[in-house]
């Protein structure tokens, strides 16, 4: 039987995602220091978790109702999804290619929609896989990544979280900054001990007087 997604995460049932990534990223640094024969059970449990919690909170994109209002939105919203729908194609860069050179694409008040329409149905169908043959390649999210210029838009990372927002573009999820502790001052130290060392001479001398 499946755990439940927030005790794996422990957390009580919440919608900041910022609190989220924060608990997920600290249980992930805590499976570091777990046995090696029952981490890669734990991590798969653990990343089950996060993306069950996130999936729940995500909402569907919703364009704008000009955009909605586009004929050529329409049309390019349903060349995505047969496109996505053709297991052969959505893996080659060159059909994503034509895609893009949609004359959609090339009204401005429409591209920044498309890009967070291409960005939420791709997700979608990444979730949806059942093994990696079925998914857009590594190499297809990059293409667009640069060409839509996911990397810019820190919306499409408050609204899917960070886990799914790096995995999409491709990019490491920043490790959160370690601050060292601060170290004695070993000279200080080391005048207080002979300080305390020249006290109790002195008081020993004057107890032999």
């Amino acid at each position: 039987m499946s755990k439940d997604p927030w005790n794996v995460l422990e957390l009580t049932p919440t919608s900041d995602k910022q609190q989220i990534e924060a608990a997920y990223q600290q249980k992930l640094e805590d499976l570091k220091t777990s046995p090696e024969e029952t981490r890669a059970e734990q991590e798969t449990q653990l990343n089950a978790a996060y993306q069950s919690v996130i999936s729940g909170l995500a909402e569907p994109f919703t364009p704008s109702q000009q955009s909605i209002a586009n004929p050529l939105f329409s049309e390019f919203s349903e060349e995505l999804n047969e496109l996505l729908g053709n297991a052969h194609r959505h893996t080659q860069v060159s059909a994503w290619q034509l895609l893009i050179d949609h004359p959609a694409c090339q009204e401005i008040e429409l591209r920044q929609d498309l890009a967070a329409l291409i960005f939420d149905r791709v997700l979608a169908h990444q979730k949806s896989c059942q093994n990696d043959k079925e998914m857009v390649t590594s190499e297809v999210l990059i293409f667009l990544t640069t060409q839509l210029e996911w990397t810019k838009r820190d919306d499409l990372k408050a609204r899917y979280g960070d886990n799914f927002y790096y995995r999409m573009t491709q990019q490491e999820i920043p490790q959160p900054e370690i601050i060292p502790e601060p170290i004695a001052d070993t000279g200080n130290l080391a005048n207080i001990f002979i300080g305390l060392t020249i006290i109790c001479a002195i008081g020993l001398i004057m107890i032999s007087v």
